[in-house]
This record gives C-alpha cells, structure tokens and sequence, in this order.
C-alpha cells in the first residue's frame, strides 16, 4: 500500500479495471502523461479516453506497489505490472484529495519474461 488514501484508491481502481474508479480519484483539470509513450491527455475527457484506452490494452494487469513517498502535495510511487513483469514509477501531484498529475515512466524497451 501507498502513504495516501487517493494513490491507494487510485492502485486499487486500475487493479480492478474500473474506469470510473480510476476517474474518482483525477481532478477535472488532471494532466496525465506517460513519458515514454509521448502520449499526454489534459483534463477529465482526455484522461477518460486514455484510462479506457489503457485498460483495452493490458486487460486484466495489476500493478504491485513496491514503493511511495508522499510529501505534501506531491507523491512517488514505485511499481511492478504483472503478468509482464514492466517496472515503472509514478510522479505526480494533489489537489484537494485528488490526483491533479500524473507522469508514468517505466522502461520502453522489452519487458523481462
């Protein structure tokens, strides 16, 4: 589990596939980017059509946290999606309970068998 209640939810969301979970915890203004991607979605649509755009194409991953520090209002979040085994982190910011961005880096090239 994470330091933070909204990045435990926001885990437990994609966890469980659920879109609209996953949109309880983005504010309206959210900036979501996935760095090694180049793809970057501003605001409550955008971000609706990435989260089910990534959900249509890892269905049924899991991310296992490995790690988080959560320091006022910004947080760092360490972890593993499975079956595939890809490592990654999460940067990003809070606002009023929610996650106003997020920044996902993980490594682009082949993922460990």
């Amino acid at each position: 589990m994470t330091e933070n209640a909204t990045l435990d939810r926001y885990f437990a969301a994609w966890n469980a596939g659920d879109a609209d979970a996953i949109m309880d915890t983005l504010s309206a203004g959210v900036v979501l980017e996935d760095v090694p991607s180049g793809h970057l979605a501003r605001g409550a649509d955008q971000a609706r059509a990435f989260v089910e755009g990534a959900l249509q194409k890892a269905p049924g991953a899991h991310y296992d946290v490995v790690s988080s520090h959560v320091s006022g209002d910004v947080f760092v979040v360490e972890w593993v999606m499975r079956p595939v085994g890809l490592r990654g982190a999460s940067v990003g910011s809070l606002r009023d309970g929610r996650i106003s961005a997020n920044r996902d880096y993980w490594n682009a090239g082949a993922a460990p068998a």
